[in-house]
């Protein structure tokens, strides 16, 4: 049986003391290094990112145990959608610049236009009513756990 939970981009830390050896970067720490690229591609423009949708891999470990124990409304053979919420990549700058100032000078520049992200509103409605998904990891707690898993990896493979 396939797992009824549909995420949308997973994010978020990953597991302790995680060994990141692939020499490439995607491979070793999933999505969060498209989520990286913000400052991994140079100075200049900002990455070609079009999701904007998100759920922290946290939240999605809990969607997947809720799954497991609960019971599905008969008649509804959809798919669950499990997102927190939506950010646009100058948003994701501006909290790095915040909150990690020593990547400040590898971000896009200030005057730098951010491409068009997906930001549709999705139906979250039957993670709340069947898996009691009622509240998510801040977005920022989400995205700041992302951009330590990628550098954490840089310093693994620069030395």
């Amino acid at each position: 049986m396939t797992s009824p939970v549909l995420p949308s981009a997973i994010y978020g830390p990953l597991v302790p003391n995680y060994l990141a050896s692939d020499l490439v970067m995607q491979k070793s720490i999933g999505t969060n290094a498209s989520l990286c690229r913000i400052f991994t591609q140079g100075t200049g423009e900002y990455p070609p990112q079009v999701l904007g949708h998100f759920v922290d891999v946290r939240d999605l470990a809990q969607a997947h145990i809720a799954a497991l124990s609960s019971s599905l409304i008969p008649g509804r053979k959809k798919r669950i959608l499990i997102s927190n919420t939506t950010f646009k990549l100058k948003d994701v700058a501006e909290l790095i610049h915040r909150e990690r100032p020593e990547l400040a000078h590898r971000l896009p520049r200030q005057d730098a236009v951010p491409p068009k992200q997906t930001d549709a509103p999705l139906d979250k409605s039957s993670a709340l009513e069947i898996l009691g998904m009622k509240e998510y990891i801040p977005w920022e707690e989400t995205v700041l756990a992302a951009i330590d898993a990628g550098v954490a990896w840089e310093k693994v493979h620069s030395a």
